[in-house]
């Protein structure tokens, strides 16, 4: 098995002394310098010489990390499962959702692709953002921090029912429906993101975010200050339709939408 983590720390030992290394470099290129505004050719050979020798460590370390590294084989890492394996174990390790198979995963509110074989380099997509990193670990962080930054930010639920009041009574009209009868929230959707522009900058797994959001405020939340009841239909076989995630991973799936006006 193949394992970046193994690549990884053989990377470290080399890089503290590369480090160590770049430094005196630093120095000794300083002290050239200063000997060349000074005039002291003496020291200026001596430090040259310094240089000369710091310059050669420092080359042979890159040399060795070089070696490291081409001997990594990242299209034999996906194309056999092990970076797939490792990213799904880390994200295990930080309690991230995940659910698909085959390479394509939903990992709330974000689909992961994984692509590679021994005739591709492999790939590794957030949405539809390519990632450059082929460690796993950083990966699933990149994924927990995003989760993160999604949950804590400012979420308008007021102006997002309204949109959604707005969708469903376009839907019901279309369809030749009265309102407060009962429409697919898939339809609403289609109705929020007429075109596929749209669609790209606000897709169906933001839709999700966003309903989720409204869904674990829970039924005294769902009601306008007109009287305005929103009703959320989850699904039959309580596996298909839209699935929302609560922030503490409770899993819900609901596929329709009506709106009722309360005395």
């Amino acid at each position: 098995m193949i394992d970046y983590e193994e690549l990884y720390n053989k990377m470290q030992p080399v890089g503290k002394e590369m480090k160590a290394a770049a430094a005196s470099a630093v120095r000794c290129q300083k002290a050239v310098s200063k000997d060349a505004d000074n005039g002291n050719l003496i020291s200026l050979k001596k430090n040259l010489e310094t240089l000369d020798e710091a310059a050669k460590q420092l080359q042979n370390l890159v040399e060795v990390l070089k070696e490291e590294v081409e001997s990594f084989d990242v299209r034999t890492y996906f194309a056999d499962g092990d970076f797939t394996k490792q990213l799904l174990e880390a994200c295990e390790n930080r309690d991230i959702d995940v659910r698909g198979e085959m390479g394509v995963y939903e990992m709330f509110p974000y689909k992961v692709r994984i692509t590679g074989d021994k005739e591709n380099d492999g790939e590794v997509y957030i949405d539809r953002k390519k990632q450059a990193s082929v460690r796993p670990v950083f990966v699933a962080d990149t994924i927990k921090a995003g989760q993160e930054k999604l949950n804590k930010a400012k979420f308008n639920a007021q102006a997002f029912m309204d949109e959604l009041a707005d969708a469903y009574e376009t839907t019901c009209l279309k369809t030749g429906a009265r309102i407060g009868s009962t429409q697919k929230l898939d339809k609403i959707y289609k109705i929020m993101t007429p075109m596929s522009r749209a669609r790209k900058e606000y897709d169906k797994q933001a839709y999700a975010f966003d309903l989720a959001r409204i869904y674990e405020k829970g039924t005294d939340a769902w009601i306008t200050k007109s009287g305005v009841r929103y009703y959320f239909g989850t699904s039959r076989d309580g596996k298909s339709g839209i699935r929302v995630l609560s922030s503490t991973g409770v899993e819900s799936f609901i596929n329709t939408l009506k709106l009722v006006q309360e005395d």
